[in-house]
């Protein structure tokens, strides 16, 4: 067997990766807590109001944590269900649970539920170390058969998460659990981004989640051992949640609850933050934000770790023009970027072609500026793919405002060259339904998350998956690129197997990158230790409530 070395915080040395989070920090949002700016593209100015990122509109808070109090917090859209393994809607019950590990800003993983790990040299064998006495909410010991069977979950079902962890975590070949605080991990292929599903798959607990032993879906009362423990769900209206008293961490949430109020208006979501009905929303419109922002009463806290606005385009669909990859280039060359930057996101944002973050070593600068504005050369690209009078649904989710804005200036450009796009508002059920099931015929309007972690995480991406696809794109050229991308652990192998991967989507358009933008929440002035974590999620495991 391969010697083994002992490491807690060492992403370098785990994923032999230079620099994966160079220039990233956290950023000393007043009144909460978000991520620093990373390296961004620039973008030009435009005459609207800006969002400035990372910029927060109040002094820094004053006084220690304190607990007492719940938080009212204020979302849009409905959960497609109560599965903690799904990542749509999941900001909603995310307290529920904990992961293996949390990465820090630099993308170390610090300890969580495994407090240490051993790996060998070619990462073929990882062994987590499970901190002992974390409990679930049903009081049970958290054990490593707890972590096998949720692994076991999503290797045996690729529905779950719309594919996405079934792909994420293909590499894994086996798990053995030699006692109740430690499970090894092996895999047949180097397996560098290891570390990332680890720090995004949430743990569920088995005993709730089976039938007779078989995994089914958690629909109805999720349990988790993290900071909060589930109350109650109103589908359309609400979600409780109450501070889990036996919680691993001491002293930790300082919070008694939670109490999420879920909006399909985002116009009522922003009064009734204002009116001090709500402590927090999560993603009000830009617009919206914008004016928070400039009117400087309010916390802006902005998400520099998120990933990109894209466009999906169906291939499954004998027959359809977005099957044709001429035709997909010319929808690159007509998306006016700098415009739904300047006007949709205003400023919040850049635009580039790439679902990479700047500090990923896969990105690259001038790869990201590969299609520009040109309707020129996207009607002569549409006449020379030989698609004629061509009509297709742009399907996106109601409560998105920005994906409507974001469609609508798309919608004519390409009117101008003889392409009909009908705009297809859904509510966010139908449209997870679409997206993950891959209903759509046309078009899906969305994101793409996680372009800051390893580039082998596209794999695990349904935007970019050779696995599991929501494009329908098939390929056994981008199945082996994919392979590499996942698998190359060699830093000097590592940039050509990054720039032909990168390469190859930017080619294939089967999924289009529109623009880097920013999740955000803004809270009132007596909110504090809201943060947003690496995954990308709003976390308020350290938020606390003044008197």
């Amino acid at each position: 067997m391969e010697p083994v070395t002992r490491s807690v915080v060492n992403r370098r040395g785990l994923l032999r990766l230079a620099a994966v989070g160079a220039g990233i920090a956290l950023l000393a949002a007043c009144q909460s807590v978000a991520p620093a700016t990373s390296p961004t593209r620039p973008a030009t100015a435009p005459a609207t109001a800006q969002l400035t990122p990372g910029a927060s509109s109040t002094k820094p808070a004053a006084g220690q944590p304190r607990s007492g109090g719940t938080l009212r917090l204020g979302v849009l859209g409905d959960l497609p269900n109560m599965d903690g393994h799904w990542i749509q809607g999941l900001s909603t019950i995310y307290h529920v649970f904990d992961r293996l590990v949390e990465y820090d800003p630099k993308l170390n993983p610090q300890p969580s539920l495994a407090q240490s790990w051993d790996v060998n040299k070619d990462f073929t064998q990882i062994t987590l170390h499970l901190r002992p006495g974390v409990k679930w909410h049903t009081g049970r010991d958290f054990t490593s058969d707890d972590v096998k069977w949720n692994y076991a979950r999503l290797k045996m079902d690729p529905k779950v998460n719309g594919g996405g962890h079934f792909s994420l975590i293909k590499p894994l070949s086996s798990m053995e659990t030699p006692d109740k605080n430690t499970i090894v991990f092996k895999a047949d292929q180097p397996w560098p981004g290891v570390f990332d599903p680890f720090s995004l798959i949430n743990m569920l607990d088995p005993e709730t989640g089976t039938d007779n032993g078989t995994p089914r879906p958690i629909n109805s009362k999720p349990v988790g051992t993290g900071p909060f423990t589930f109350v109650e769900y109103a589908q359309g209206d609400h979600i409780t949640l109450k501070r889990n008293p036996a919680y691993w961490q001491s002293g930790k949430p300082y919070l008694d609850g939670i109490d999420i109020k879920i909006f399909s208006d985002p116009q009522a979501l922003v009064t009734q933050l204002e009116s001090g009905a709500l402590d927090a929303a999560i993603n009000p419109t830009y617009r919206d934000t914008a004016r928070l922002l400039k009117d400087g009463k309010l916390p802006v806290a902005l998400n520099d770790y998120t990933g990109a606005r894209t466009v999906i385009l169906q291939q499954s669909k004998p027959g359809g023009p977005t099957a044709n990859k001429q035709f997909r280039q010319a929808m690159q060359y007509a998306i006016d970027r700098q415009r739904i930057v300047d006007n949709v996101y205003l400023g919040v944002g850049a635009v580039g072609n790439l679902p990479f973050a700047p500090s990923n070593p896969a990105y690259d600068a001038a790869k990201d500026k590969t299609y520009s504005f040109d309707l020129d050369k996207a009607k002569a690209l549409v006449t020379s793919s030989g698609v004629s009078g061509a009509e297709f649904d742009a399907v996106y989710s109601v409560v998105a405002a920005d994906y409507a804005q974001l469609a609508q200036i798309v919608q004519a450009d390409l009117a101008k060259i003889g392409v009909k796009l009908n705009l297809k508002a859904v509510e966010p059920v139908q449209a997870a339904d679409q997206l993950f099931n891959s209903k759509f015929t046309g078009w899906y309007i969305g994101r793409s998350i996680f372009g800051q972690l390893h580039p082998g995480f596209l794999q695990g991406n349904p935007n970019f998956s050779s696995e599991v696809n929501w494009a329908g794109f098939k390929s056994d050229d981008f199945v082996a690129l994919s392979d590499a991308l996942v698998h190359e652990a060699d830093p000097a192998k590592q940039p050509q197997v990054f720039a032909a991967w990168r390469d190859y989507v930017l080619d294939q358009s089967f999924t289009m990158v529109v623009t880097a933008a920013k999740d955000r929440v803004v809270s009132n002035p007596n909110v504090h230790g809201l943060r947003w974590n690496l995954d990308e999620m709003m976390q308020a495991n350290d938020a606390w409530l003044d008197a």
